[in-house]
């Protein structure tokens, strides 16, 4: 229930970076230019779950490990895997033969 968020730091995707105040955050910027959204209805869960994965590591690998609990049934995930790619410090090693969502 929502009494659990109690006392702790809650960010929400509007807090991640929006149009109209501070400009779009560089995972929504990544998630447009790689077209990661169509429906739009698992958009917010995936860029705050990005959002967490990328301030603890910003590695392939970690991002490839953690990244799951949100369904996308519009995408297939390779648009969306695309985005977090792009995004991840080490990405020069990430190959496709080592991916994964293939």
């Amino acid at each position: 229930p929502v009494l659990a968020a109690d006392g702790c730091h809650v960010t929400t995707v509007e807090g991640v970076g929006t149009v109209k105040n501070d400009g779009l955050h560089p995972i929504q910027d990544a998630m447009v230019e790689m077209h990661g959204s169509q429906c739009g209805f698992c958009t917010p869960g995936i860029v705050v779950a990005l959002y967490s994965l990328f301030a603890n590591n910003s590695s392939t690998e970690y991002i490839e490990e953690h990244l799951d609990g949100n369904l996308c049934r519009c995408t297939g995930y390779r648009p969306i895997w695309d985005a977090a790619k792009s995004l991840c410090t080490d990405k020069d090693k990430c190959t496709d033969e080592n991916d994964v969502t293939r």
